[in-house]
């Protein structure tokens, strides 16, 4: 098995998420490497009237911030002090693969299998599939 010192984990709000940063995290703390979290800002799942109202964007993309800063602060709670995070707008898969990998550089991507069923801006694992095609990392997908 690699050693992986620098991990990406793509989280939401959905619990395959929550387990795919766990797992992230028991990884990280274990092998002493470096966290990064991101969470990508689903702006076209806005209706036209969020769309068009700067105030509910704002307010959303603050929600997706938010989601990032407590995952980041469960891992700094558990002693993984290299822990950043990466917030981003677009769709979920295509933004990680085109902007966050590159600027991360992870030797490991991670993440959940499945997100909210609801289609909330937050949504994410339902990517998956794409980024395990895709990414030009190793990529841990948990259900």
């Amino acid at each position: 098995m690699n050693n992986f010192k620098c991990i990406l984990v793509a989280v939401d709000d959905s619990a395959d998420s929550k387990k795919a940063f766990d797992y992230a995290l028991s990884y990280a703390v274990e092998h002493q490497a470096k966290l990064t979290i991101t969470t990508i800002f689903e702006i076209n799942r806005l209706n036209v009237y969020e769309y068009l109202t700067p105030e509910t964007i704002a307010t959303h993309k603050k929600e997706t911030i938010a989601i990032a800063e407590e995952y980041r602060k469960k891992a700094l709670a558990n002693g993984l002090k290299e822990t950043t995070i990466v917030v981003d707008e677009g769709a979920p898969a295509q933004t990680i693969l085109d902007n966050v990998l590159p600027a991360v550089k992870p030797d490991l991507l991670i993440c959940g299998s499945k997100s909210k069923a609801n289609h909330t801006p937050l949504v994410l694992g339902s990517q998956a599939a794409l980024m395990a095609k895709e990414a030009r990392c190793s990529v841990l997908i948990i259900r």
